[in-house]
């Protein structure tokens, strides 16, 4: 065999075995790791989940500690600090809360409240970064013992990357709000629409084709017409156009004509079931006909209508 094709093969190889070792490492580290408790019983501790729940439920920190564990690691002081707890969303989709809830608030056992969102919530534990230490999170161990209140707990929320002021020690209930959308700018009845009272308006079923980025799906759209909607609210002779904006600041902005085109739906459910968070929900832009099928016309997490 000629050397030079030793030498070839010899590459080869090492190339193969580089690859197979990166490949080895990287399924390695991208597999659920397994989060110890401390020993013992938890501390004594409660937590109420109340609001935009299916029913509302008093949790013991026990309850709370079998529920889907994740681990934060941040900066206290300059130390980095390794805290295991509920990530918030978790707790409250496992704890029942309905597929319209909206702000989130965190209530500390002496009244100190903060208010997030669920999108905030959910974003944080879909898409974590930094080696998952942004996500918002109930925290109950700290550096391998269970927390006490001299730690801030036994339940503290931790929310990486937000003020001071949504760092919430002693943490004893979990609040739900409605996602609300509100009407406004040139209307002469602003209005607030929510599950409460969007019945006052006469929902639309539609089947149509949608190409999200993960590939193209047919389903029945149901909503409120985006025209119903403007009437309800008396829009203004003078509004030409309106501006819908998402829970994350994006917006998109509409002529009357595109409207109407569109057959535009404020939507919430796809095939009879309520729009989930990965899905957008549980508002978002239809606009149910081959021209707009595209996903950059269909805004998520819609809060806002502005008419000008």
């Amino acid at each position: 065999m000629k050397k030079s094709t030793k030498m070839a093969i010899a590459v080869c190889t090492a190339a193969i075995l580089v690859i197979s070792t990166a490949f080895v490492i990287n399924y390695i580290s991208l597999q659920p790791k397994t989060i110890s408790l401390p020993a013992g019983e938890p501390p004594q501790w409660q937590v109420t989940f109340t609001g935009n729940v299916e029913q509302e439920k008093t949790f013991t920190l026990k309850e709370i500690s079998e529920m889907p564990l994740t681990t934060v690691v941040t900066v206290v002081n300059g130390k980095n600090v390794t805290y295991n707890g509920v990530t918030l969303f978790d707790f409250c989709n496992v704890s029942g809360m309905l597929w319209d809830a909206g702000p989130i608030n965190v209530i500390s056992e002496d009244g100190q409240k903060t208010t997030l969102n669920v999108f905030q919530a959910w974003n944080s534990t879909a898409y974590p970064y930094y080696q998952d230490s942004n996500r918002i999170t109930l925290v109950f161990v700290k550096d391998g013992e269970w927390m006490t209140q001299e730690m801030g707990g036994p339940v503290k929320l931790i929310a990486p990357y937000f003020s001071d002021n949504h760092q919430v020690e002693h943490v004893s209930e979990v609040n739900i709000d409605l996602w609300t959308i509100s009407v406004s700018g040139l209307v002469e009845n602003p209005i607030t629409i929510s599950s409460k009272n969007m019945s006052l308006i006469q929902d639309v079923t539609v089947e149509a084709e949608f190409v999200p980025g993960d590939g193209k799906r047919t389903s029945n759209w149901t909503g409120l017409s985006m025209t119903d909607l403007l009437e309800a609210a008396n829009m203004s002779y003078l509004g030409r156009k309106i501006v819908v904006v998402a829970i994350d600041d994006y917006s998109r902005n509409y002529t009357l004509y595109e409207i109407e085109e569109s057959q535009m739906l404020i939507g919430y459910e796809e095939n009879g079931n309520p729009l989930s968070p990965d899905k957008g929900g549980p508002f978002r832009l239809f606009l149910p006909v081959d021209k707009y099928k595209w996903a950059q016309f269909w805004v998520k997490f819609v809060t806002q209508i502005i008419v000008y």
